[in-house]
């Protein structure tokens, strides 16, 4: 027969303690883990080939055919076209010239009726609108309003200055232009270049 104190009496607890670690034995098990993730890594990228390299983005290249053509307008290329290819593309009377030189982008091809053809550049705003630049030594009135920033009166002073002292050498030879300073100079230079003459056919 159990004794009447025996349903009152607690349970018994024990009082556990957690481990103490010192530091010197947290910074080890620290130091164990990292070892263990490191080495878990290691070994889920051991005996597989390296990763390879991104392809190189693709820069489109534009060329605008205009004239004698059954399709004008601004065609792309994923690399530099030739002649023909542009002449095909914008439905040029045949045959097309035997000419395989490449157009760089920004190109503009006018053809005639009898065939013949002049290579040039596209207008400044267009240019603009693809993200092309303009060549600050051939670029006309129109062409540098297009810009940012330039309006009638500072496209005219531009005109002026390469007229009295020849075509520009370096983008910086701008800022020589009244009212063109280090801040108007970088808000234009991306959209500007200075590039070797052309030789139309």
């Amino acid at each position: 027969m159990s004794h009447p104190d025996s349903f009152n009496r607690k349970p018994k607890t024990e009082n556990r303690k957690l481990p103490y670690f010192s530091r010197a034995q947290l910074g080890v098990i620290l130091l164990l883990g990292a070892a263990l993730l490191f080495l878990w890594g290691w070994r889920g990228n051991f005996g597989r080939p390296p990763s390879p390299p991104p392809d190189p983005p693709i820069n489109p290249v534009f060329v605008e055919a205009a004239g004698a053509v059954s399709n004008p307008g601004v065609f792309k290329f994923t690399s530099p076209p030739t002649l023909p290819q542009v002449w095909r593309r914008a439905g040029a009377p045949e045959p097309a010239p035997a000419k395989e030189d490449k157009l760089s982008s920004g190109s503009r091809v006018v053809i005639t009726p009898d065939g013949a053809y002049t290579v040039g550049r596209m207008a400044g705003a267009r240019l603009v609108t693809l993200g092309l630049a303009i060549d600050i030594n051939t670029a006309t009135q129109a062409d540098l309003e297009a810009l940012p920033g330039i309006g009638p009166v500072l496209a005219k002073r531009i005109l002026d200055f390469r007229q009295q002292h020849g075509p520009f050498k370096q983008l910086a030879d701008l800022e020589q232009v009244s009212g063109i300073g280090p801040k108007k100079l970088a808000q234009i230079k991306p959209l500007v270049e200075i590039k070797p003459p052309m030789n139309a056919d």
